[in-house]
């Protein structure tokens, strides 16, 4: 049964630097920053800069021109603390007089754009040293687990709603609809995907090219490596040469707009990547975009269900990675080998500390063990893991192999929150 609640996911990356007197968040469009502040902090007047530069007060909708926002900013730094969102859009002397009233007053800056964040806080930048700085990603998996719980599910669907809730946008229609999320998934990805990258770009006033476009669908549908992904732009007629060096830099920037991320192989001499979608849900768009043209054709829901079922393993794979990294602060790898390829593997000073397979299906046979034993026997790791759904529905314990399950992570999900407290 679902509960009936306020849709907000707690978050203790948030939570732990609500407090500061100066903070500054940053990240991607629709990673939930401006719905947790205006929902959790405690605030005076919220102010949001639109594109055309005006200052809405969102409490009381009194629109300030920009001069009259700085004349007025000393008296309501004075009065309680502010939040200024889209910070960025504004102009000298804004960041000036935030530097002459450096320890005055409490605020809250927000972003969206991550390049620009960079530059207003460099070296040379007035803004330097003046706030504790917070960039704001998907939802921890911890967090959207312990969201999901509070709906009422278990199991095995909890997780897979898990995996949907680490993007926020997504929580009104996981609340509403629980299980059937998944049979209208494919209308909301339709709808919001290709905007969300879109106003990413136009945030970081970048031009969403074709070679862009084309390395999204190409990491959704498996091609994770340099050279793979140069494969298919030159391929596509969109590089003149298939080298890893006429791709780089677009990579590089989808990391800096966050977008995708690199994982580090592991063992090798030479630093060697490979590439992925940091939202699964974004992922499978451009998966479905590259396998069926699906931004521009109709695919029926009950098709995108299934394909979705096809691909959440590997969703849910990346989700306890990321979920076990946090709980025991590792860094997540890839061990890629002709004879071994392991689910999930977690390094501490370099060393491998936790590797764990993920066996991801309600009914688990003994043979699904004895391959996850005989896989990690090879592997020196100090924490051996297998993943299931359900512990109560394997045949046996594995032997040497601790077992988590979604009550396991369930577990991890508690926490203390703590605060920076006055951290400029």
């Amino acid at each position: 049964m679902v509960v009936s609640i306020m849709v907000i996911i707690e978050r203790r990356d948030l939570d732990n630097v609500l407090n500061a007197k100066w903070l500054l968040l940053y990240g991607r469009r629709k990673t939930g920053k401006t719905f947790y502040v205006r929902e959790k902090a405690d605030y005076f007047k919220y102010f949001l800069v639109t594109t055309g530069g005006s200052i809405i007060e969102l409490k009381s909708n009194e629109i300030y021109s920009f001069s009259e926002f700085i004349r007025l900013l000393p008296h309501f730094l004075s009065q309680g603390r502010i939040v200024v969102d889209e910070f960025h859009r504004l102009r000298e002397p804004f960041f000036s007089l935030l530097q002459g009233l450096s320890g005055k007053g409490r605020i809250i800056l927000i972003t969206s754009t991550r390049h620009y964040f960079k530059r207003i806080v460099g070296s040379s930048s007035p803004l330097l040293g003046l706030f504790y700085i917070k960039e704001v990603g998907l939802i921890d998996p911890r967090d959207a687990l312990s969201f999901i719980d509070r709906l009422g599910f278990e199991r095995k669907l909890a997780v897979e709603l898990a995996v949907l809730a680490q993007e926020p946008w997504l929580a009104p229609a996981i609340e509403a609809l629980g299980e059937n999320v998944f049979s209208t998934f494919g209308d909301s990805l339709r709808q919001t995907v290709p905007s969300l990258v879109g106003e990413i770009f136009r945030e970081e006033e970048r031009e969403l090219t074709k070679r862009y476009w084309a390395i999204l669908e190409a990491v959704a549908d498996g091609k994770s490596g340099v050279g793979e992904i140069a494969r298919e732009l030159y391929s596509r007629g969109l590089i003149n040469k298939e080298t890893n060096s006429a791709v780089t830099p677009y990579l590089e920037t989808l990391i800096e707009m966050g977008l995708l991320e690199r994982i580090k192989i592991f063992g090798k001499r030479r630093a060697t990547f490979k590439y992925r979608h940091i939202s699964p849900v974004v992922d499978f768009a451009y998966y479905l975009n590259a396998k069926y043209g699906f931004f521009e054709t109709e695919i029926p829901e009950e098709t995108v269900k299934r394909l979705l079922e096809e691909r959440m393993p590997q969703y849910v794979e990346v989700f306890f990675e990321r979920l076990l990294a946090r709980e025991y602060s590792l860094q997540p790898v890839r061990i890629e080998k002709p004879e071994l390829e392991i689910d999930v593997s977690l390094v501490r000073n370099r060393k491998l500390y936790l590797v764990a397979e993920v066996k991801w299906k309600e009914k688990i046979r003994e043979r699904d063990i004895r391959k996850a034993e005989d896989k990690l026997e090879k592997i020196e790791a100090k924490k051996k893991v297998l993943i299931v759904p359900d512990r109560r529905a394997l045949p046996r314990m594995p032997e040497g192999l601790d077992v988590i399950d979604w009550k396991t992570a369930l577990s991890f999900t508690t926490y203390q929150t703590s605060s920076p407290g006055s951290a400029r």
